[in-house]
């Protein structure tokens, strides 16, 4: 301390000797203060910062004494010089037992006067270094305590890393050191749910249980949701002059300053943390944003390596829900079980209160409910099918739904729109955040909708999804190979049994037939009966009949080569050439420039055509216009370019009525054949993974279109 911030009280009631200690002692660069009232002096001791007193012992109303009383009241340690023109031993024994530095004798020499007042103030000077010092020390060791305080937080939040049961009460550990070591009476850690839009609420203290359980908080929304957004961390020193935020959870969280430091792994943002309410109503600091942050880091860890535990456990169970489904499929018998069975799968995984089954009409644009379980309002039998007696099928159909127009690998948005429809009727449960839909595929194109719900704000996540859609996918697969292998068995049997039952049949269909040659050879007369040409007729169709059969069972007539499909087109043409030109009819093919090559079994594909072109004649008695187009096009329902076949006569037609039932079995309009025509042809291009469609109009012709897979090589 220099002499100009040094203060001196000098108290006379001598004018003149108040005035000289004055001069003398501000010439030496002290601030001087000088009184002849006592009293007055005293009040200034009291009230001012003082550094030294300087006084007459001999004074009116207060002497030197009860000044020295009154500076060691204030402060023992300012040191005080009397002065006296009476010396005694007494006095000075007095003076110094009640704790006066120096005692001077009237009239004072300057000279001793200034030793005694440097000596006084130097001690003074020490004794205020010594106290500095001292409060420095007192505050080191307080910042001290407070860093060991705060290095034993982080090591039990560490400590804690490894050896908490479970994540909740990790975070809840996290938490708690978090708010000891900055003071807080309210701290949470908010988690970001599956798809990174909400956060809530995974544990916390000073809070309301119903406040943990119902805060689920949008992205970008408040703090926490900045910050959650913006990734970095903030201290909000009072949230009512904050104009980034409102505020909205005063009953929560009381104070107004907080602190919000993001949980963050890779660069990406998983939860935050908070603090709010310090102690005393105090300002959260930088050291305490500092701090909250490394508790942010620790937590962040925490929660990554409960996740990549959960996924690593959730895999293994993915893995055996996939081999536990493959292995029971060849014991499935119903669709209804299939279903079942899946949702007992997936409830291991996540939750699932009800599921619905929908099947899609593509004319009618609907989806049409197959079934149903769980908590919805929908009546159904003790089977666990729909009770029609109390709901009609048309209610509880969702229309109009165009699956073509939505892309199917985009489940949240198929699965928002049929929830949508769904929350519009009274049967169905309202969906609340938990619900996907499911679409299955058959021969590449949507079939069915399985939509699965739960009682839950919580939304499924895109692992859920995920998780359900390959399962589904798979298991529907499986089911549909399962069944067609018990399918193919059950041909392949039928198949062996109508050979036998075929080539016994043979053997009196062809003595019938003999038998009737034999009968007009020897009763010529009845060649023209009615009767005879009858029998003649039905054993020609029972022989085309066994044809058939014989073809249907011939496990060899599905051996494919590449050809090219222009070339039996040729073929077929010749073979029927003398037909067409007995009834004149012009025949004509053109094809569009495309790779025509496909895999097929040659004799199929020729058999389908000849079908084709023997019906077209059959329909031109008269002559007509039988033409072949070639060309490369998307069938309806399909996402895929097909080799496209238009055979077009001109003939008789079909009419409405008859046009649906063509491709039955055994149905025929025609006075002779079997009726099995075009249900070959039909099934010999499915075999071939194609389609077939037809178009007719009465007295102008129809159109037969065949599809086959085009190959792009």
């Amino acid at each position: 301390m220099n002499k100009a911030g040094e203060k001196i009280i000098v108290i006379d009631d001598e004018k003149r000797m108040c005035n000289s200690l004055t001069a003398l002692l501000s010439d030496d660069g002290y601030q001087v203060k000088a009184f002849q009232d006592s009293p007055e002096a005293a009040a200034a001791i009291r009230s001012e910062k003082v550094d030294l007193v300087i006084t007459d012992i001999k004074m009116p109303e207060m002497d030197g004494l009860q000044i020295l009383q009154v500076v060691k009241e204030v402060d023992e340690d300012i040191p005080v010089i009397l002065m006296t023109g009476y010396a005694s031993l007494e006095s000075a024994v007095e003076a110094v037992s009640r704790g006066a530095y120096d005692y001077l004798l009237k009239p004072v020499e300057f000279t001793h006067l200034e030793l005694a007042v440097n000596r006084a103030l130097e001690k003074r000077r020490s004794y205020l270094a010594r106290l500095q010092l001292l409060q420095e020390l007192k505050l080191s060791n307080l910042i001290l305590h407070r860093r060991i305080a705060e290095l034993n937080a982080l090591y039990e939040a560490g400590k804690s890393i490894g050896s908490a049961a479970n994540l909740k009460e990790l975070l809840r550990q996290i938490v708690a050191l978090a708010s000891s070591v900055t003071d807080a009476q309210v701290g949470s850690i908010m988690l970001l749910d599956g798809r990174e839009q909400y956060l809530t609420i995974e544990a916390a203290i000073g809070l309301d249980q119903q406040v943990i359980d119902q805060t689920r908080l949008a992205v970008g929304e408040s703090i926490a949701g900045y910050v959650a957004k913006t990734g970095e961390p903030l201290i909000v020193e009072d949230i009512e002059r904050d104009e980034r935020f409102q505020r909205t959870s005063q009953e929560k969280y009381g104070g107004a300053s907080s602190l919000c430091a993001p949980l963050t792994i890779k660069n990406k943002v998983i939860g935050v943390i908070n603090m709010a309410n310090k102690e005393g109503g105090e300002i959260f600091t930088k050291n305490d944003l500092r701090l909250l942050t490394t508790f942010a880091s620790q937590a962040a860890v925490a929660v990554d390596d409960a996740n990549q535990f959960e996924k690593n456990r959730r895999r293994l169970i993915e893995f055996e829900i996939l081999h536990e489904v493959s292995a029971e499929l060849p014991n499935i018998q119903s669709v209804r079980d299939f279903r079942y069975i899946l949702v007992d799968k997936l409830k291991r995984v996540f939750p699932i209160d009800y599921f619905i089954w929908f099947n899609w009409d593509s004319h009618r644009q609907m989806l049409l409910l197959d079934s149903a379980a769980g908590k919805t309002n929908i009546p159904l039998t003790e089977s666990g099918g729909i009770d029609l007696r109390k709901v009609s099928r048309e209610s509880i159909s969702l229309a109009p739904v165009d699956l073509k127009r939505f892309d199917l690998n985009n489940i949240p948005e198929l699965s928002t729109f049929i929830a949508d429809h769904l929350s519009k009727n009274e049967h169905f449960p309202s969906p609340k955040q938990a619900y996907m839909a499911i679409p299955i595929m058959r021969y590449g194109e949507p079939a069915h909708v399985f939509y699965l719900g739960a009682d839950s704000e919580q939304p499924y996540s895109d692992d859920d999804i995920s998780l359900a859609r390959l399962v589904i996918s798979q298991a529907a697969l499986l089911f549909e190979k399962e069944k067609a292998l018990l399918n193919a068995t059950r041909l392949l049997t039928m198949g062996n049994m109508i050979s036998e039952i075929s080539h016994d049949l043979r053997k009196p269909l062809t003595s019938i037939k003999g038998s009737l040659q034999i009968l007009k050879q020897r009763w010529p007369e009845i060649e023209e009966s009615d009767l005879l040409k009858l029998a003649e007729e039905e054993v020609y169709r029972m022989n085309e009949l066994v044809r058939e059969l014989v073809d249907f069972s011939n496990p060899n007539k599905y051996e494919t080569e590449r050809l090219d499909l222009r070339q039996i087109i040729t073929r077929a043409s010749e073979l029927v050439g003398p037909d067409m030109l007995k009834h004149g009819i012009e025949f004509s093919a053109e094809f569009e420039n495309a790779d025509w090559e496909v895999i097929v079994n040659k004799n199929q594909i020729l058999e389908a055509l000849l079908n084709l072109f023997i019906n077209a004649v059959d329909a031109m008695p008269e002559g007509g216009r039988l033409s072949v187009y070639g060309l490369v096009e998307k069938p309806e329902h399909k996402k895929n370019d097909y080799l496209a076949l238009r055979i077009s006569d001109t003939g008789v037609g079909i009419n409405k009525e008859n046009l649906s039932k063509v491709f039955d079995r055994y149905y025929t309009t025609k006075k002779t054949g079997t009726g099995l025509g075009l249900a070959v042809v039909e099934r010999i291009i499915s075999a071939h993974s194609g389609t077939l469609r037809v178009e007719s109009t009465e007295e102008q012709g129809t159109t037969f279109t065949l599809y086959l897979p085009y190959d792009h090589r």
